[in-house]
């Protein structure tokens, strides 16, 4: 795993800056509560992840917001391994700032067992991932769900986000 450095500010318990490519894996961070952010400034290479810690009872109020600040390089998840995600995600799409881009959405609910999130530049369906996209993980204290909000930006014109969610766990 990559090391990422950590620093603490005013507005959130906990930043953690994300600065080389690679594989991070955040389940083991003691987290109990209140608000963590994981700024990604690396283009974040094919196939790697960010794996966020898993809902259980005792981390109930935890806030995890995943910041892109520059665009993944192609293919990245984050997400869980035995957690399921239930919520939802929209994108803008428009590669050349058109006057009216493209929006997509995307919704996912326990009983889909989808326990990530897939960004890849590439395609339409999963589309997300540039720089200015926000992930947003509550921890409701049910164990192994994890309520979501996506606001993506794409560079696709049009994404349709039917790929986004995935039932693929992320580990190594």
């Amino acid at each position: 795993m990559k090391s990422s450095t950590m620093y603490k500010n005013a507005y959130s318990d906990e930043t953690i800056a994300i600065s080389a490519s690679g594989n991070y894996d955040y389940s083991d961070e003691p987290w109990h509560g209140g608000d963590k952010t994981i700024l990604v400034n690396a283009a974040m290479a094919d196939g790697t992840f960010i794996r966020l810690p898993e809902a259980t009872t005792s981390n109930t109020g935890l806030h995890v917001r995943v910041v892109m600040g520059i665009a993944c390089a192609d293919d990245l998840a984050i997400g869980f391994v035995t957690s399921v995600i239930q919520g939802g995600a929209t994108a803008l799409g428009d590669t050349n700032e058109a006057a009216s881009p493209a929006h997509a959405s995307a919704i996912a609910d326990v009983a889909d067992a989808f326990n990530s999130v897939r960004f890849n530049l590439d395609t339409v369906t999963s589309a997300g991932g540039t720089g200015g996209t926000v992930l947003d993980f509550y921890y409701t204290g049910t164990a192994d769900k994890v309520v979501y909000r996506g606001d993506l930006i794409s560079e696709i014109d049009a994404p349709t986000l039917t790929a986004h969610f995935s039932t693929d766990a992320v580990n190594a």
